[in-house]
């Protein structure tokens, strides 16, 4: 597949890079106590930047991801920079940077190959986000909302009788706002709300890595364009669950906080089951 190069020498932009964190994604990390800029965005440092070495890192991932790079030969450095007219330092930069996320890697005599899909570092933000835009799109969306499924009831039981007074007091305000959401059929309303419940459950949690796995999951989802999911259909019955969720941490009974919010990953999981479809046929 050919991938159109500007003669000045610099790399095309890849069209659907995001120009900007989602609010829902700013929300968690106000909520974890920083902003985008410092959190989500710092893991990305480097593979942003507005330059060849950023641009190139960004369209040999996707392409590697969509097989279309590396699938059949070892990658020639030389071949890629005349194909995006870089020169070699650019290259050789970029491909340490796609080594260092596990996608390939150099030996002497061997070349650089492409790693299987296993061993990339598939909780690397970048690396998120190019197999959400690529074939295994729906894979990456059930992938993130079974690992919720496996981090949201843990950080739901170590928060249980660990929330400051205002913590404990804004997550049963935004029970009752979703409620109203829900009500009144505002499905964005209650999507917002739902991400600002989760996001300050989390944000209280007091382990750390907790906080980083679903800061890096939910970040990368926002940013890579895929739609959140609320936590469970909208209507009384999840309302009332969150409600529930936050009565149990309040009162500190972390095992019934964890019981509550699997149930309700598990509706959200059986929600969209149609969409994401059975695993099998994976993609990378």
């Amino acid at each position: 597949m050919s991938i159109p190069t500007h003669m000045t020498g610099t790399v095309a932009p890849v069209d659907t890079l995001p120009a900007a964190p989602s609010p829902v994604a700013n929300t968690l990390a106000a909520a974890a106590g920083g902003t985008m800029t410092d959190s989500y965005l710092s893991l990305r440092a480097g593979t942003q930047a507005r330059g060849l070495h950023g641009q190139l890192v960004q369209q040999l991932g996707r392409m590697i991801v969509a097989g279309e790079l590396g699938a059949d030969r070892p990658l020639v450095p030389e071949e890629i920079g005349r194909r995006f007219e870089v020169s070699r330092t650019v290259v050789r930069e970029s491909l340490r940077v796609l080594e260092a996320k596990g996608m390939v890697t150099a030996r002497p005599n061997v070349g650089t190959r492409i790693r299987p899909v296993p061993e990339w570092n598939l909780l690397d933000p970048d690396v998120i986000e190019w197999r959400a835009a690529g074939v295994a799109g729906l894979d990456q969306c059930r992938e993130l909302a079974e690992l919720r499924c496996a981090f949201e009831p843990l950080a739901a039981q170590l928060a249980s009788g660990r929330l400051s007074e205002g913590a404990a007091a804004r997550l049963s305000e935004l029970a009752v706002l979703l409620k109203q959401a829900a009500a009144n059929g505002d499905q964005p309303g209650y999507a917002k709300v739902d991400g600002e419940f989760h996001a300050l459950l989390v944000a209280e949690c007091p382990n750390r890595m907790v906080e980083h796995l679903a800061r890096v999951v939910t970040g990368a989802a926002e940013s890579a364009g895929m739609r959140r999911r609320s936590c469970g259909p909208m209507g009384d019955a999840g309302a009332a669950a969150h409600q529930r969720l936050a009565d149990e941490i309040a009162a500190g009974d972390g095992a019934a906080a964890a019981s509550v919010m699997r149930a309700m990953l598990a509706a959200q999981l059986e929600e969209h089951t149609p969409a994401y479809g059975l695993p099998g046929q994976r993609g990378q």
